[in-house]
């Protein structure tokens, strides 16, 4: 039977970073296939709502289930997670369902979202700036990472993995 190691917290930190080259792919192609489709004059949106609502779709959506799928897969781990030699199991040593999987990673992902979702109202704010509200998710977007990197990188696990009892550990013979 596999035993876990200790969970290292800056290999999560680089294969997160790893991951992000597979993200900033899927963006690259995203902009490719819109500049080829609109002749290099992409139309904008209506206004903020619908701008989120085709970011999401075409890019939240899309890496949130790459990272379900991978991590809930036989691999139980991303592309960077397995360059990195780490692997996603619950605490019990199991292969993560991929209803846990899109749990962790929904919660993951939500400040990037809300980031989006501040760059979405700021994109169509004109000049009398933000509305009072968009602050909140905008200091969400960034307390919050900076909540789980520093758990990552003191505790090995952030909140969103004691959340859905997973753990993230380069496994050992």
């Amino acid at each position: 039977m596999m035993r876990p190691a200790k969970r290292p917290g800056l290999l999560r930190i680089i294969a997160f970073a790893l991951d992000w080259f597979v993200i900033a792919a899927w963006g690259a192609l995203l902009f490719g296939i819109v500049m080829l489709v609109s002749n290099g004059d992409p139309r904008g949106f209506s206004g903020p709502w619908m701008s989120q609502a085709v970011g999401f779709v075409s890019m939240t959506l899309p890496v949130t289930l790459y990272f379900s799928v991978m991590e809930s897969s036989r691999f139980s781990a991303s592309i960077g997670k397995r360059l990195t030699g780490l692997r996603v199991r619950t605490t019990h040593g199991d292969r993560l369902s991929f209803r846990w999987s899109l749990a962790r990673t929904l919660i993951k992902f939500a400040p990037w979202e809300l980031g989006h979702l501040v760059a979405q109202q700021g994109m169509f704010s004109g000049d009398g700036g933000f509305a009072g509200w968009v602050y909140i998710p905008m200091l969400l977007s960034f307390l919050l990472p900076l909540w789980w990197v520093n758990s990552i990188l003191f505790s090995g696990a952030a909140p969103y993995d004691r959340w859905t009892g997973v753990r993230v550990d380069v496994p050992t013979q």
